[in-house]
Parts: structure tokens; sequence; C-alpha cells
């Protein structure tokens, strides 16, 4: 049996017709398995889109810088504390404006082998 290759614009097509099942999926406010019976959809089929276009929605994050003065220090670390690395339930690391970074990477080395 010959192999049938889509088009870009049934691709396409495709990609739109399951954004607007998630979306509406999403705000329907049923279970997975009850939009699918509803819409006569592939409960499968639904989880693989859902999982596709929330990765491609993902890799069009970026970063945005933060001005830090805005953070208000902790009234337990001192003043000229430049940055803090906060370990629940471990430690929290506080290095200030002239920390060694030979020290601080034996540190942290310590703590990976904890």
């Amino acid at each position: 049996m010959p192999m049938i290759k889509r088009t870009n614009r049934s691709n396409e097509t495709n990609k739109r017709h399951w954004q607007a099942h998630v979306k509406a999926f999403a705000q329907s406010g049923l279970s997975r398995a009850e939009y699918c019976r509803q819409h006569n959809l592939s409960y499968y089929a639904m989880i693989y889109w859902q999982r596709k276009l929330s990765e491609s929605s993902c890799s069009s994050l970026s970063l945005v810088p933060v001005a830090l003065d805005v953070f208000k220090k902790s009234s337990n670390i001192s003043a000229r504390t430049e940055l803090q690395l906060i370990l629940p339930g471990k430690a929290t690391i506080a290095v200030g404006d002239n920390f060694s970074p030979a020290t601080l990477s034996r540190l942290l080395s310590v703590l990976e082998n904890r």
C-alpha cells in the first residue's frame, strides 16, 4: 500500500482543528474522556495534541530582564548580599560582593553529594 504524504496545507488545517478542540476542552469543564465522547474524537489523539501544542507554545517563551532592586532583602541576610540560593528544606546560601568562586563551587559540590 503506498504511503500518503500530507501537504503543508492539510497539516496546518489539522493543527488548527486540534488547537480549537484543545482550547474548547480546557474551557469546557469536562473530563478529557467526556469531551472526546461528546465531540466524537479519539481520546489518545487529544492527549497527543495537548502535549504537542503545549510543547510548541513553550518553545516560544523568552527570558525577560527583571530589575533586582524591586526585591526586598531578607532581614536576616546582610545588606551587602548580592545573591541568595535557596534550597527548600536544606539551606540558604547568601553570596556577597567579594565571594570566592572556587569556594562557592566547592560548597555546591558538597551539597550535591548530600
